[in-house]
């Protein structure tokens, strides 16, 4: 059985464990510093990052982050996943679906009307996924790098 729950339910070390293995998964660095930064987002106080993570057989195998984010043009709101991420060797077992099932939960009761997220374009296994519940969009991202840390890799 999954078990979706608030994140924070989660200790601080299960949670860093599977964020590493998130930020790993595009080779992207994560510091200490940064960990610390999101954990304490994921509070709720400084920022409007929340979470859910999937617990299995009593271990926290997924977790995703997502945010309410305003939609002016259609006079609506939306929910935006940030991070869905769920370990290599808990993959294929339902996780994803059951923590994108609480994420539409949490949207319906909050009246949004619709969930958006990214991936990178060279993730066949997600984008598969993600096709089974979610339309591509025809919106084209765009980033303006204001921080020189950002130029040598790619960071979601």
């Amino acid at each position: 059985m999954i078990e979706i729950v608030e994140i924070r339910q989660l200790a601080f070390e299960d949670w860093a464990e599977l964020y590493r293995g998130y930020a790993d998964s595009y080779d992207v660095p994560i510091t200490d510093e940064q960990l610390h930064r999101v954990w304490v987002w994921l509070g709720g106080h400084e920022a409007e990052l929340r979470g859910l993570a999937a617990i299995k057989d009593s271990k926290p195998v997924g977790i995703v982050h997502y945010r309410r984010f305003l939609r002016p043009l259609a006079g609506e709101v939306g929910i935006f996943l940030d991070d869905i991420y769920v370990a290599e060797d808990a993959r294929r077992h339902g996780i994803g679906e059951a923590m994108l099932e609480a994420i539409k939960d949490i949207a319906e009761t909050q009246n949004c009307t619709m969930i958006r997220w990214i991936t990178h374009e060279d993730r066949p296994d997600a984008l598969a996924f993600y096709k089974k519940f979610a339309q591509k969009s025809r919106w084209v991202t765009f980033e303006m790098k204001l921080d020189e840390r950002e130029k040598g890799y790619e960071r979601k």
